[in-house]
């Protein structure tokens, strides 16, 4: 991993549809955007983020997660999640993130964390070999 030497950050972007509301994913039954789909839009901001300090290799995987999801959004509306990059401790990197709606109304906020480690030595070691 390269060095760390400023905060980083990034955003991904999603728009609600059908296929990522509640009632879709299972973590509910309303027709709003899921609370897991949100975690996954952030996490992808977080994996942009970080991207810049990865070695050839290196991945990140997400070893914890302190969110909350303030607010409902409707399918339709466009969701941004914001990621940066606020502190590394050896290989762990700790990240605020946020998610705001097109409206810029803040939906969920929190904390992500994920570690760096390397790509080949993770799956065979996931995977028993």
């Amino acid at each position: 991993m390269k060095e760390f030497t400023q905060k980083l950050t990034a955003t991904a972007e999603v728009t609600v549809g059908a296929e990522n509301t509640a009632a879709a994913v299972g973590s509910g039954s309303l027709d709003v955007f899921a609370t897991p789909m949100m975690l996954a839009l952030m996490e992808k901001a977080t994996c942009a983020a970080c991207a810049e300090l990865l070695e050839d290799g290196e991945t990140t995987v997400g070893t914890s997660v302190s969110i909350t999801h303030d607010k409902a959004s409707a399918t339709g509306t466009k969701i941004t999640a914001c990621a940066e990059l606020e502190e590394v401790d050896g290989r762990k990197l700790v990240f605020s993130v946020s998610a705001q709606d097109d409206k810029g109304d803040t939906i969920g906020k929190g904390t992500v964390e994920r570690f760096v480690v390397l790509s080949d030595k993770f799956m065979k070691r996931v995977n028993g070999k």
